[in-house]
């Protein structure tokens, strides 16, 4: 199926907003861990963020901020699945070949 211009236009400028919004995330996560005692890293060995562990709470810290930068991770990763949903959608519909 040969994928129109405009279509394959869409899914880079989509492929870059992930990116970008998968990024902020991570930076978002760090500085979640740092504020939370009990998933901040003391070692000086760098570790993955742990965006399962902050996006469901666990072991975060409960103040106003903390939960605020979470809210906003959360956000963000909310805004990839829905930015793949859309590309799914326009693909199986079939418009990338119009």
């Amino acid at each position: 199926m040969p994928y129109t211009a405009t279509y394959l236009w869409f899914v880079g400028i989509c492929g870059i907003a992930t990116a970008w919004l998968l990024i902020s995330a991570i930076r978002l996560c760090h500085q979640v861990e740092d504020r939370s005692e009990r998933l901040r890293n003391f070692s000086s060995v760098a570790r993955r963020a742990t965006l399962i562990y902050v996006a469901l709470n666990r072991d975060v810290a409960s103040d106003v901020e903390t939960q605020a930068l979470r809210r906003g991770m959360i956000a963000r990763l909310l805004a990839i699945g829905a930015i793949g949903v859309a590309v799914n959608l326009i693909a199986s519909a079939g418009w990338a070949s119009m």
